[in-house]
């Protein structure tokens, strides 16, 4: 357990009593200093709690940059075509990206001005660090905060995340017989628990479509996250004219909000392997589903249109993915490339991250008569 956040904690529920599970999770993954993803012992891949996909491989990395190139052939090869990723790692994506597109077309990648939202300085410092090794730093800036931006609804370009929404904090909620409970993080001598009670705000379960809310049986559980809400509509404030790619893992409604049962769609991991959300606090990540319904409803009061949604699979699969393995597979009798190839489709096959993980592609500004039929993502299918 981290003792500083833990102190925090203890603090606050010593003046109120019982915290919303999102105050909890705010606290334990963003506190400044001693939060999870804030702490200077924080490490991601190999030898930390969790990896991410860029991780597992560069191919990934390149084809998002073949993806996003086509978005921007799309849109009238525009220049400078502004590209800002959120919550960025410690920069895999960003320079595996970067490097594929300066390889691939001068003029796109002279367009590009390269930006990463990241709250933390700690993370900031890894993706520089990273950016500088790899030669692009120069394509890049950095912000902690979407607001921060300059250019506020001047935009043009795309805006990019991969396991972003997963991290931001919910609230957890259950259906009873009478109407709604919302459980708590209490104190529990030295450690933490869970106490059900009334809602902390009565519209919270306005985060959920009625539809979905009404099949739900009593005794389900289930996650809201107004953050969500607030940082895409964020997202549509910021572009004039572009795109916005969320890859993550999660569902629409209402597939996202019966599947789960008791566990609601939260889970804690801790040296790659998953854990309850209250041991070691502070020195493990949280992650909830993702509602891709609630990103498609706030997103479209922002002005962005629902071009397509998918999963990772297809993504990858329609952006250059297969003719790598292809690549690999000739290489008869060659070890080297059979480990690679094996890392590479655990991003792909469906039994491991290629259906996990889904991506939901809108557009602001753009006309999207037609372009889900275009757009690599959103075509390929395993059959042609």
């Amino acid at each position: 357990m981290n003792h500083v956040v833990a102190g925090v904690l203890r603090g606050r529920l010593a003046e109120a009593g019982k915290l919303t599970f999102a105050e909890f999770m705010e606290t334990v993954l963003y506190h400044p200093t001693e939060g999870y993803y804030n702490r200077p012992e924080m490490t991601i891949g190999e030898g930390g709690d969790f990896y991410t996909s860029p991780m597992v491989h560069p191919i990934f990395g390149a084809c998002i940059a073949r993806q996003i190139h086509q978005m921007w052939v799309v849109m009238g090869r525009p220049t400078p075509f502004f590209l800002l990723e959120m919550g960025a790692g410690v920069g895999t994506l960003a320079v595996d990206l970067l490097q594929t597109a300066e390889r691939g077309d001068a003029g796109f990648f002279a367009a590009l001005e390269y930006a990463i939202v990241e709250q933390g300085a700690q993370l900031r410092e890894q993706q520089q660090a990273r950016a500088r090794e790899r030669g692009v730093a120069g394509k890049m800036t950095w912000y902690e905060t979407l607001d921060e931006v300059p250019g506020q609804g001047e935009r043009v370009g795309v805006i990019l995340s991969n396991e972003l929404f997963d991290a931001l904090p919910v609230h957890r909620l259950g259906k009873t017989e009478d109407g709604f409970v919302e459980y708590y993080t209490v104190a529990d001598g030295d450690g933490f628990a869970e106490q059900a009670g009334p809602l902390s705000d009565p519209r919270l379960p306005e985060w959920v479509d009625a539809k979905t809310l009404a099949q739900l049986p009593a005794g389900e559980r289930f996650t809201v996250c107004p953050a969500a809400d607030e940082v895409i509509r964020a997202m549509g404030r910021l572009l004039a004219h572009g795109f916005v790619l969320t890859i993550d893992y999660g569902d629409r409604s209402p597939e996202v909000h019966v599947q789960h049962k008791r566990a609601d769609g939260v889970r804690a991991y801790y040296k790659q392997k998953q854990a309850q959300p209250y041991e070691r606090v502070g020195l493990q990540d949280l992650t909830a589903d993702v509602d891709f319904s609630l990103l498609v409803q706030s997103g479209a009061e922002s002005g962005l249109q629902e071009v397509g949604f998918t999963t990772q699979m297809k993504l990858l699969g329609g952006n250059g993915f297969l003719h790598k393995v292809q690549e690999l597979r000739s290489k008869r009798f060659d070890l080297m490339a059979d480990a690679e190839m094996y890392r590479m489709l655990n991003l792909f096959l469906p039994q491991s991250l290629g259906e996990v993980f889904k991506v939901l592609i809108q557009a602001k500004g753009v006309e999207i008569d037609g372009l889900a039929e275009r757009l690599h993502a959103l075509t390929f299918s395993l059959e042609e």
